[in-house]
């Protein structure tokens, strides 16, 4: 890393219920339009064709690329499109917050990988000023705790910008974390809805015939 570069880590940590199971968790972290869909600031998404990931992970540590052995892995990268909204970066799941206004305009495109892991998911950032973020999401079960959601994030820049992002980042990533927790929970709630009405259904045409 340059010396003229800075980077920090974060982590949060989340004790998850009773009634959530490992399989929830990971059925939303590997669900790349729902897990965008938590940043309130990024204001749209697109994939991007196979020869953009090769590309992406060019410019990624060899710690971070994925794994090598067997059959090529293509990992998803897309094209976000984020507000610099002061008012909604203040809040966001971003690498940055309401500081952004003064250096940037009112939006910015950059590229994020989403790689699915046995564990949960990484993702990496590659965003304008040579800001890049890698953030590991992880769910394990701990004696007991129960199963225990853990994000851990670094982000990388210059020293400059490093003395702003350091005043935001724990944060926004708090502020994701509890984020996915809610949309955890609504999703589990929609699903037991939906056994519900088909148990309903089911009884009533046991009854009809």
């Amino acid at each position: 890393m340059s010396f003229l570069n800075s980077s920090t880590e974060v982590k949060t940590t989340t004790i998850l219920k009773p009634h959530i199971t490992r399989s929830h968790v990971l059925r939303l972290l590997h669900n790349p339009s729902k897990m965008l869909a938590l940043n309130p600031i990024i204001k749209s998404h697109s994939p991007l064709p196979d020869s953009s990931s090769k590309a992406f992970f060019t410019r990624v540590a060899p710690e971070n690329k994925p794994p090598t052995t067997g059959p090529e892995q293509i990992v998803p990268v897309y094209a976000i499109v984020e507000s610099t909204d002061a008012e909604s970066s203040e809040g966001g799941g971003s690498w940055r917050g309401g500081w952004a206004k003064r250096f940037i305009p009112e939006s910015i495109t950059y590229e994020t990988s989403m790689q699915n892991t046995e564990e949960g998911m990484i993702s990496i950032t590659q965003a304008p000023m040579g800001v890049q973020s890698v953030t590991r999401w992880t769910v394990t079960e701990k004696p007991g705790e129960g199963l225990v959601l853990e994000k851990r994030g670094k982000v990388t820049s210059n020293r400059m910008l490093m003395t702003f992002i350091k005043t935001t980042i724990q944060g926004s990533y708090e502020k994701l974390a509890n984020d996915f927790v809610i949309e955890l929970e609504r999703m589990i709630d929609e699903e037991e809805q939906e056994k519900k009405k088909e148990s309903e259904e089911e009884v009533v045409v046991e009854k009809v015939t």
